[in-house]
């Protein structure tokens, strides 16, 4: 992927972490492009997605107690 996606995906993961900040937490998540490419995450629907999908396995994972 392109410059253009890298620096989309950065600032909306910045905009996120700002929040998150702003509200009082504390948890933030990395920005830094190569770490999301080594999940398959290149854009913002990638991220997305990716959120997504570790949430429902979460919950999964809840459900059974582990």
């Amino acid at each position: 992927m392109g410059a253009h996606y890298r620096n989309e995906l950065v600032n909306h993961i910045n905009k996120l972490n700002q929040a998150t900040i702003d509200s009082g937490a504390v948890g933030i998540l990395t920005n830094d492009p190569s770490h999301w490419a080594g999940y398959g995450v290149y854009t913002i629907g990638d991220f997305q997605n990716y959120l997504e999908v570790e949430h429902e396995r979460n919950m999964y994972k809840s459900q059974l107690g582990e």
